[in-house]
């Protein structure tokens, strides 16, 4: 049985022609998103490993893909086309941690989780490309593009400083990911697919992280983190294409927000809440929650408290979906309801 629990929704940021809709309940909510495709992600299993699982976008519907006592399993995407799934996979021992998943064992399956092929280590921060045949992979030669059929290295840019969690933007015109050299903390950076000088989509006097993009492949949206020394949670931000305008998306008091993945068409935001500053996920208290993209207001750029933002009421529902961590949206349908 599936729980959902009223939250409070502090702010979305949409398109400027948005119009907001009325509040309703969490459970109007999943009456929309039902039957919107599956959700991957990543949460330990009952004896104590993590493992991969599916579940319908309202929360129903839950099965693992992965049953592996001897690694843990993360960082699960789908392809474009929702037909596969890559992740990592890492020795148990290891810790699941939100800054080196990507640096273990690359694993590409069917989207079902069936028929499992190791990559290796050679493969890290992988991101499919925008035909599902290519990934793009940040390792320390540079950004590589990989045809996952023959294994072999189709071109090479420099990586410009970018580190982690590297996306391909669904055009195939771009890279965002998290980046050094922007600033004195992490920021988040948009390079070219062509190469040329990277660019800063984020502030730079504070760490941020957890980039993807919309369905528009323009605009960006990543966790907006803490200054060191300093008060404050991350939040949901998003960035315009030139960089230039930051506008917060969501945020909550006493949580974190994390791997912010819009909804295949764009009219959902999904995410992860997190009581803990990532890190090791096991020590942060991880949950997963959706919601509307369309629940928005604009208010205001960089530098403006949140308090200051924040609206009286809320604009609309937040639908809770339980434990798990960097979760993923596809509008595929499977062939197979069975668990692998």
């Amino acid at each position: 049985m599936t729980t959902i629990w009223m939250g409070i929704l502090v702010l979305v940021a949409g398109p400027a022609d948005a119009v907001p809709q009325a509040a309703s309940t969490a459970s109007a909510l999943a009456d929309e998103v039902r039957t919107q495709g599956w959700i991957v992600y990543a949460a330990r299993s009952d004896k104590g490993d993590w493992d991969l699982f599916l579940m319908r976008p309202d929360g129903t519907d839950r099965r693992p893909l992965t049953n592996t006592r001897e690694f843990n399993e993360a960082g699960a995407r789908f392809s474009p086309d929702g037909q596969r799934l890559l992740y990592y996979r890492m020795p148990k021992h290891e810790a699941v941690d939100n800054n080196t998943y990507g640096t273990f064992e690359l694993i590409v399956a069917d989207s079902d989780g069936r028929n499992p092929v190791a990559y290796g280590r050679e493969f890290p921060w992988a991101s499919w490309g925008p035909d599902g045949k290519q990934v793009a992979c940040l390792t320390t030669k540079g950004i590589q593009i990989v045809d996952l059929a023959s294994r072999k290295v189709l071109r090479q840019l420099p990586r410009q400083g970018l580190v982690e969690q590297l996306i391909w933007s669904p055009d195939g015109q771009a890279f965002v990911g998290t980046a050094n050299g922007l600033g004195p903390y992490w920021n988040i950076g948009r390079l070219s697919a062509e190469g040329g000088k990277i660019r800063v989509m984020s502030e730079t006097d504070r760490y941020n992280c957890t980039p993807d993009w919309l369905p528009d492949s323009q605009h960006v949206v990543y966790a907006r983190g803490i200054i060191p020394q300093r008060d404050g949670r991350a939040e949901l931000w998003m960035a315009d294409p030139d960089g230039r305008k930051m506008r917060l998306l969501y945020a909550e008091e006493g949580r974190h927000i994390y791997g912010a993945c819009p909804s295949p068409d764009g009219r959902y935001l999904l995410f992860t809440r997190s009581v803990a500053d990532l890190g090791q996920v096991d020590q942060a208290g991880t949950t997963m929650a959706i919601i509307r993209y369309s629940d928005t207001t604009m208010r205001g750029d960089a530098g403006e408290t949140v308090r200051k933002r924040i609206p009286d009421a809320p604009l609309g529902p937040r639908l809770d979906l339980g434990p798990g961590w960097e979760p993923h949206w596809t509008s595929h349908e499977f062939q197979s309801a069975d668990p692998p």
